[in-house]
């Protein structure tokens, strides 16, 4: 293989390693942005359920509080609020379960890329290595001459 076919594919092979590098890179910053995503939702879901809680245990406090004209609408209320805290942590749940499939995803192209990244090193050593080779062979040797 002559020098100038050595360099094209050793320009060819660096194109691609830093391609599939920088793929690398974006990928990895969208999961940490997931990441970071999936963990907000997971706070907010666990605040909304504590608030929750303390919404209906207030709820409760008055309904046994009340006299007996009100408490038809406080247990209106209260179920209400059930169905309306079951929806919105359905929601959220959903956002959260989305987000691991897009981390999942990510996942899979990230190690794939992983694979790539590594193909292409070994390719491009072995390029080298190769053209190393060559230069040694055709470049004429003195034996015994010193200068």
């Amino acid at each position: 293989m002559g020098y100038a076919l050595f360099a094209q594919r050793k320009l060819v092979l660096d194109m691609q390693l830093n391609t599939a590098q920088l793929m690398q890179t974006q990928r990895s910053n969208e999961q940490f942005a997931l990441a970071t995503e999936h963990n907000n939702l997971s706070q907010e879901l666990a605040s909304y359920e504590a608030a929750q809680a303390g919404d209906l245990a207030d709820m409760y406090d008055n309904l046994v509080s009340a006299d007996s004209s009100a408490r038809d609408d406080i247990e209106t209320k209260i179920e209400e609020m059930k169905l309306q805290q079951k929806q919105d942590i359905a929601r959220i749940n959903n956002e959260i379960y989305e987000i691991s499939m897009k981390e999942n995803a990510i996942e899979l192209e990230i190690k794939r890329l992983d694979t790539v990244v590594t193909t292409l090193e070994k390719q491009l050593e072995a390029c080298e290595q190769a053209e190393g080779k060559a230069i040694d062979r055709a470049t004429p040797h003195f034996g015994g001459l010193q200068g």
